[in-house]
């Protein structure tokens, strides 16, 4: 079974919420990042997007120089757990238009981030071993063949092929 873990970053660059939307942005840009999650206390609380530059700070003509991150990023984000099923995240990031979701661990704490992209590039890598191995069977899948059930195992134990 494919989990959050096998799909998240962990080598985490972070902010506080009383740094600026300036200090933030060049810290993102320096490491080619996307979002960067808001941690106060050792606590997840927020995360800092690229569409939050754009839409709360540039869009509204804020300083960024002056803006705090308390003032602009998104507080209480959805998160996920890293033992979570591959197939939530997959839901969360659509049906939210979410390019980034944060994990915690049971208490709340920052233990990683997935990006659209590492999502993505995940499943590409998985869908072709599973393409295939059913490619190198000569069978067809079961109609009611779930693909997610199979992520991780790169095709291994595929379901009886008709």
């Amino acid at each position: 079974m494919a989990l959050v873990s096998k799909v998240m970053k962990t080598d985490l660059i972070t902010a506080i919420s009383s740094e600026t939307v300036s200090t933030v942005a060049k810290r993102m840009k320096a490491s080619h990042l996307g979002a960067i999650l808001i941690v106060d206390n050792d606590k997840l609380t927020g995360i800092f997007t690229e569409r939050d530059i754009l839409d709360r700070v540039a869009a509204e003509e804020k300083d960024p120089k002056t803006t705090l991150m308390s003032e602009v990023a998104t507080f209480n984000p959805i998160s996920v757990k890293a033992d979570a099923h591959i197939k939530e995240c997959a839901q969360i990031l659509r049906d939210k238009g979410f390019r980034h979701l944060p994990v915690v661990d049971d208490n709340g704490k920052h233990i990683g981030i997935v990006s659209s992209r590492d999502f993505f590039q995940y499943m590409a890598e998985e869908l072709e071993q599973i393409i295939d191995k059913v490619r190198n069977s000569g069978e067809k899948l079961e109609e009611d063949f779930d693909i997610y059930e199979y992520l991780g195992a790169g095709g291994c134990g595929l379901p009886h092929l008709s």
